[in-house]
């Protein structure tokens, strides 16, 4: 599964937020399908996963030392979310997760 991280006004974290919260507002509305809510449950554990895992301030420094000419990023979700990572200007990111 992959989640589209829109970076153009925001870094990763607060771009995984704004995802995170445009798709819990999404799921609540009446006329998502059951299959469509299927896969935004998916998408919302994944990103509650990153959001409180993730060691942001590393992967940002990590972010801001590639020279960045695309605009958004690319969360790509594994079956096992401690294996997730992230494209970004061609660069494949693997976050360092929180210990706590």
């Amino acid at each position: 599964m992959e989640i589209i991280l829109d970076l153009t006004r925001h870094c990763i974290e607060t771009a995984s937020k704004k995802k995170y919260e445009r798709l819990i507002r999404q799921y609540f509305k009446t006329t998502a399908t059951q299959k469509e809510k299927i896969i935004i449950e998916k998408q919302i554990n994944a990103l509650k996963y990153f959001l409180e895992k993730a060691d942001f301030p590393e992967l940002r420094n990590r972010c801001t030392n590639t020279i960045s000419v695309e605009k958004k990023a690319v969360l790509i979700i594994l079956q096992h979310f401690e294996k997730m990572h992230i494209r970004f200007n061609n660069a494949t990111l693997y976050p360092i997760w929180k210990t706590k």
